[in-house]
């Protein structure tokens, strides 16, 4: 039989599961498999190739959520080329370009499908990283951190989120029983008690109790509830900018040193903003770009080269300035005013979003990946509920037909 690329199964059963596998890979595999990087990224490319025939073949650039998506790293390679740095590995930046092909693509077709993918590969990459964990980390990085199999825990905690966030949307989209979607929610539960027996994360643990929190309570339907999720992002972003420039957290030193046994400058943090926010007024409105090597150094040792700036607004402002975290944060009000919150995948979108504001109060993106393939995927489930017929909207969510040609939004 011929093989027929314009087949949405081939996307759906080979592309989709592999891509997820090789943009996801854990990053413990440069320090114990270095070999098999090359390939890795090689096989990225032929990904990357193959999702540009799917965007033209099949109308993606009309897709203007993923325009939107693509707008802002645009931004940020503009701004990284301006300040005379390179952009590094581009192989990141064609990863974003796929994996929204991806997402948009196989949601308009087999969105559970699509879920239970990402869920799983989630899943599986939370459960290596806690048995496979050591006391004081598995390696050291280049910048001297502890790290274990997904990395830092800065990125281990984007990756428990987005973990929380797929199962739950595959949960909703399966149809029937949903012991499949049980059994994920065991093994990541499982994961993640022990891994914070042995090694408890502050900002990790106060970001899956805003999660469940909210999750549990977005099933009472009112209005206080639909409130906070529609303006909950933008309270964390006051909140954040009120800690950042204004050190509004001295009001709960109480909670913060007795609750959640931190200092109260965040470990040093507030020293690090201030180095971070010295460093944005030379450049305000475009930044810096993603590849500066600016250091924020606060003492000897990892402190002293320190690159990070341990906060997500501040780190938007620094790499892409007041324009670039202007346009993004306009993209998440069309996003927000888009999913809504009268389906159950609306609320699952701002109820990550506030997730993603709660950790950047302490700390900064890893990387656009994760971020992004939460934001496109809760904006187009989203949209592809409100156009389901009424009498399915019960949780049980069939799919659309794999054949079919994606269409204008």
């Amino acid at each position: 039989m011929q093989f027929n690329i314009r087949r949405a199964s081939i996307m759906l059963d080979i592309t989709m599961p592999l891509a997820v596998i090789l943009i996801f890979y854990p990053p413990c595999l440069a320090q114990y498999a270095g070999g098999l990087l090359p390939l890795v990224f090689l096989m990225q490319k032929g990904i990357f190739f193959l999702c540009v025939r799917y965007f033209i073949s099949y109308k993606i650039f009309s897709s203007k959520y993923f325009i939107f998506m693509a707008g802002y790293v645009l931004w940020a390679l503009l701004v990284t080329l301006l300040n005379g740095d390179s952009i590094g590995s581009a192989g990141n930046f064609l990863n974003l370009f796929s994996m929204g092909v991806i997402t948009v693509f196989c949601i308009e077709r087999n969105p559970c499908k699509y879920a239970g993918c990402i869920a799983a590969w989630f899943t599986l990459l939370l459960f290596f990283n806690t048995f496979l964990w050591q006391d004081g980390g598995m390696y050291v990085n280049s910048n001297g951190q502890a790290s274990f199999v997904l990395g830092t825990k800065t990125s281990l905690t984007e990756y428990q989120l987005a973990a929380c966030f797929f199962i739950c949307l595959y949960h909703y989209l399966l149809p029937g029983k949903k012991w499949k979607a049980v059994f994920l929610w065991v093994i990541m539960t499982v994961s993640l008690i022990l891994w914070n027996v042995r090694e408890p994360i502050t900002t990790s643990i106060l970001c899956l109790i805003v999660f469940i929190g909210l999750l549990v309570w977005q099933t009472y339907e009112n209005r206080l509830v639909d409130t906070v999720l529609q303006i909950g992002f933008w309270v964390l972003i006051a909140i954040n900018i009120g800690i950042v420039f204004f050190n509004v957290q001295m009001l709960f030193a109480n909670f913060i040193t007795n609750v959640l046994h931190e200092n109260a400058d965040l470990n040093h943090r507030t020293a690090i903003w201030k180095l971070v926010l010295a460093r944005i007024t030379e450049n305000p409105w475009i930044g810096f770009g993603l590849r500066s090597n600016t250091y924020f150094a606060v003492g000897s040792g990892v402190a002293g080269i320190n690159q990070a700036t341990h906060n997500g607004l501040l780190y938007f402002l620094f790499t892409t300035g007041i324009a670039g975290t202007a346009y993004l944060f306009a993209f998440y009000l069309a996003a927000s005013i888009c999913a809504g919150i009268k389906t159950v995948f609306g609320r699952l979108f701002h109820i990550i979003m506030i997730c993603f504001a709660t950790l950047w109060i302490s700390e900064q993106l890893k990387g656009y990946d994760i971020f992004f393939l939460c934001m496109l995927c809760g904006i187009y489930i989203s949209q592809w509920a409100k156009r389901q017929p009424s009498n399915q909207l019960d949780g049980n969510y069939s799919t659309m037909s794999e054949s079919r040609g994606y269409g204008n939004e």
